[in-house]
């Protein structure tokens, strides 16, 4: 299976181990794949508030505990260390993006 497929098909599984890993912290937050290409990953949390936000981001071992995931899966270590990871809140794309996600992740 070629690496894109392959890596493609593991964000797929791994979205929803993020989702509830994060809700570990937050209760109420959804976190997707916004690019699937093994050479720049990029997965969202979105969380309701600042707060919630600010609580994710500042968590070391949360995004060890992500990054944990994708091992657990297979995934190349080249890949994992690339993974990135935004966390927003709608709170801040309400207030600081009149409410448009694309504007507030551009």
């Amino acid at each position: 299976m070629p690496l894109t497929t392959s890596f493609r098909l593991i964000a797929i599984y791994a979205e929803a181990e993020i989702r509830s890993r994060a809700r570990k912290y937050v209760a109420d937050c959804a976190g997707t794949a916004l690019a699937l290409e093994p050479t720049q990953p990029w997965f969202l949390v979105k969380t309701s508030t600042d707060a919630e936000r600010d609580r994710l981001t500042g968590d070391e071992g949360l995004l060890k505990e992500f990054k944990a995931v994708f091992r657990a899966y297979e995934c190349s270590e080249e890949i994992v260390q690339v993974l990135t990871f935004t966390f927003q809140s709608q709170e801040t794309v309400e207030r600081d993006y009149a409410g448009n996600w694309q504007w507030a992740l551009t």
